[in-house]
């Protein structure tokens, strides 16, 4: 999606989990617990998520897959996976698929997905927010068209998926955009090459939820 690594119809959200590269810094970034600090944007001593946090999202608004044969629309979707570090100053948060759940349901075509992948959170420079990258998520989608049913694989490879919104308030959920541009796996003859996710979710767990460079 560019769908959905941790947290991704997002073919790869979500995505998951999970969902969460852009104009961010790919070498230092945390998740904090409480809104950060200085300039750059540092997470207060203690208030860092610790590797195996879950993360948890759901869709707000219908999910959108844009295909030339036909646009895929889904009402509901989840997000979920699990950090698998901290971060810091010299590594970004990484999010793993042991465990991890990926979903589609109320959707006008069939579909599943084969892997949800993994998922990186970059810090974005001069924000609270980050961007994410997915890998190895793989969704399949079959539709009823005039031509038949068209079966398409759409797959990411360390794709930018969208952007992490950080909570507004102490007591706020982070919001996850996406308007991924995602590939197909060889399928059939009619899916697109390309093919652009969108979707919004919101970021139940952990909340509130910012990102740092460091701590």
């Amino acid at each position: 999606m560019k769908y959905v690594k941790m947290l991704g119809l997002a073919a790869v959200a979500a995505a998951a989990l999970m969902a969460f590269v852009g104009a961010s810094s790919a070498s230092a970034t945390v998740l904090c617990k409480t809104t950060p600090t200085g300039t750059p944007a540092t997470c207060p001593p203690g208030q860092a998520y610790e590797a195996g946090t879950e993360i948890h999202a759901v869709n707000v608004g219908t999910v959108k897959l844009d295909t030339t044969f036909k646009n895929v629309e889904c009402s509901g979707s989840t997000v979920k996976g699990f950090t698998t570090n901290e971060g810091g100053p010299t590594e970004t948060v990484d999010g793993n698929e042991v465990g991890a759940a990926l979903t589609f349901t109320g959707c006008n075509c069939t579909v599943n997905v084969l892997k949800p992948g993994t998922l990186e959170i970059h810090w974005i420079e001069g924000t609270h927010n980050g961007t994410l990258t997915s890998n190895e998520a793989e969704v399949t989608v079959s539709c009823s068209t005039v031509f038949g049913t068209v079966h398409c694989i759409y797959a990411t490879t360390n794709d930018s998926i969208g952007d992490l919104t950080a909570s507004a308030t102490s007591t706020s959920a982070a919001i996850f955009h996406s308007t991924a541009v995602i590939n197909k796996k060889p399928t059939n003859a009619l899916c697109s090459e390309e093919s652009t996710w969108t979707a919004t979710y919101e970021v139940t767990s952990p909340k509130p939820l910012y990102v740092a460079k460091e701590t």
